[in-house]
């Protein structure tokens, strides 16, 4: 303990020795605002204590927050690029349909509905996204409200994006099809209610809730193998676009990892706060991991619907 408390100490007064840096990031693009350094901002505000400066004042206003999206701080990379990824996503179907869809003889109909699904459900992910960090210098009430619409969109993003791909995996076996699409949206279900109940918020539901997101994970993840144990690898192969699947796992892995490690700004203080922080490359690689994810949909929809598939 008293180890611990030393390091804690030594941290603080490290955070306080820092040089400040004096330049244009550190003025609010508004006239007379000012950008707050880490030790300046409001406990419920602190979230990544390697990001020291660039941070809005609280609001306390919808007006102030929604205007800040036009302005330089540590969260305009983190709000437009998920801004820009919801706008993109939405167009998305127009551009399936135009593409791809009413060009292949063997299209279905809920081929089209599943792709609209997972475009909708990347879409609003990414808007949910860019509105927690628009309004997390509200209030405390509101910062909340935003992280959990920021999680809510992530299970809606997974659960969407599972879905076009089991219809694909056991496009053979529409029994199998519709248990897999049982257990992740039963899952999916769970882990929004677990998100949304303030009661499941507190620490006793840790476990509870690392249990609920976990297994979304698990089914996102079992109808895979599954379907590999049943047809075998090289059908599957192309069912799945296994290529484009691991290009797009490869890009959310990356982006965790420098979400989780916080790197570059642990390790270089001040110079990425305002562009290039982990948060900031996090939404890059969950863009690109988005895309790719859509780039193989489209390999497999081709490859079930093409005219030499048999089952």
């Amino acid at each position: 303990m008293v180890v611990q408390a030393t390091m804690k100490s030594r941290t603080k007064v490290e955070e306080t020795l820092l040089p400040r840096p004096r330049n244009e990031s550190t003025d609010g693009s508004s006239p007379g605002e000012r950008l707050l350094f880490y030790d300046e901002i409001p406990p419920w505000q602190k979230d990544n204590e390697y990001l020291l400066s660039g941070y809005r004042p609280t609001s306390n206003s919808w007006l102030l927050s929604f205007q800040s999206v036009l302005q330089w701080h540590n969260e305009t990379i983190n709000i437009h690029t998920h801004v820009a990824g919801s706008f993109i996503f939405a167009l998305f179907p127009i551009h399936f349909y135009h593409t791809y869809y009413q060009h292949v003889a063997g299209a279905v109909a809920i081929d089209a509905v599943l792709f609209t699904i997972y475009f909708l459900g990347v879409s609003v992910c990414f808007a949910c996204s860019a509105t927690c960090h628009l309004i997390w210098n509200h209030s405390p009430a509101l910062a909340s409200l935003g992280n959990q619409l920021d999680y809510c969109g992530i299970v809606l993003l997974m659960w969407s994006a599972s879905l076009a791909s089991i219809h694909f995996a056991f496009t053979c076996d529409p029994w199998l099809r519709g248990i897999h699409w049982l257990f992740v949206s039963a899952s999916g279900f769970g882990c929004i209610v677990f998100t949304l109940n303030p009661k499941f918020i507190n620490p006793a539901f840790r476990t509870a809730r690392a249990t609920m997101y976990a297994s979304l994970g698990l089914f996102a993840a079992l109808f895979v193998l599954h379907s590999i144990y049943l047809y075998g690898f090289e059908n599957q192969q192309k069912r799945l676009s296994l290529g484009w699947m691991i290009a797009m796992a490869t890009s959310n892995l990356v982006g965790a990892a420098f979400y989780a490690s916080r790197y570059p700004e642990i390790s270089h203080p001040y110079k990425f706060d305002m562009i290039g922080a982990s948060h900031q490359l996090f939404h890059v690689f969950i863009l690109i991991a988005g895309l790719v994810h859509y780039k193989g949909l489209v390999a497999a929809f081709l490859e079930v619907r093409g005219p030499e598939h048999i089952c």
